[in-house]
């Protein structure tokens, strides 16, 4: 799989090491899909008490045509064993879920930056939707929500359901920031049919245009293996292309 990624990533890949390669562990065939409008990615490290609580969310409020993939980095806890046993036991049918895949870097952690490329170079769908491992979705189409922008105007590349703020040190921003995060939307007085453009947004949950992400090579693993690598996409995609990015209200 290495040059698989090396070859989409070009001067962005950090881990090419074959011993330290990352391989596909399971595969879960459901249905037949072609077209699939949304590739879910759920970088996942060492959360064995809520991984299966929050990928069966994932499961039941995701809508459109979809896929899951989770790569388990350097997971040394019981993520793996209570995930495959609750993936093994899975019984609901959802006619719009196509494949679930689990990636696993077995020796040492390559990180969330990493983790998310993999699974962007490997999706199949229109739309890449970067969840981490530790949220929870609570709201019914809740993906569909965060594609409105998408229809709307053509140059987006990313919409955020957590937040969105400025880069530099100025006030500015809407959503859950910093102590804000666990508020209900009610108490920050957000209007959820508006997009709020700023110069970047985080993830949690994170709706990317995936021919837009290709396009700019992916994350950058090398300068940002561990933080701000989506900040970096972003501000790189508005200085190249005039890309924008923003909020959409979930919760």
């Amino acid at each position: 799989m290495n040059d698989l990624l090396n070859n989409e990533l070009k001067h962005h890949r950090s881990h090419l090491n074959d011993d330290n390669e990352c391989f596909l562990l399971k595969k879960y065939d459901y249905n037949d899909i072609s077209n699939i409008e949304y590739s879910v990615i759920i970088p996942v490290y060492n959360q064995e008490k809520i991984v299966t609580k929050n990928v069966n969310s994932i499961l039941k409020y995701t809508g459109g045509l979809f896929e899951i993939i989770l790569i388990l980095d350097f997971c040394y806890d019981n993520t793996e064993l209570n995930l495959i046993n609750f993936l093994d036991n899975y019984t609901h049918f959802n006619n719009n879920l196509s494949k679930i895949f689990i990636f696993k870097q077995a020796k040492t952690p390559i990180f969330e930056a990493s983790c998310d490329n993999i699974g962007f170079i490997m999706s199949k769908g229109k739309y890449c939707l970067e969840i981490q491992a530790d949220m929870e979705m609570i709201e019914n189409d809740y993906n569909l929500h965060l594609t409105k922008p998408f229809k709307l105007l053509n140059n987006v590349l990313a919409v955020s359901g957590r937040c969105a703020h400025n880069l530099f040190d100025r006030p500015g921003g809407i959503g859950k920031l910093g102590k804000l995060i666990d508020k209900n939307v009610t108490e920050l007085k957000i209007d959820k049919n508006k997009f709020y453009t700023y110069e970047t947004c985080n993830r949690g949950p994170l709706l990317f245009d995936r021919q837009k992400l290709k396009l700019l090579n992916c994350l950058d693993e090398v300068n940002y293996h561990l933080n701000n690598s989506d900040h970096d996409i972003m501000i790189r995609g508005y200085l190249k292309y005039g890309y924008i990015c923003g909020y959409g209200d979930l919760y």
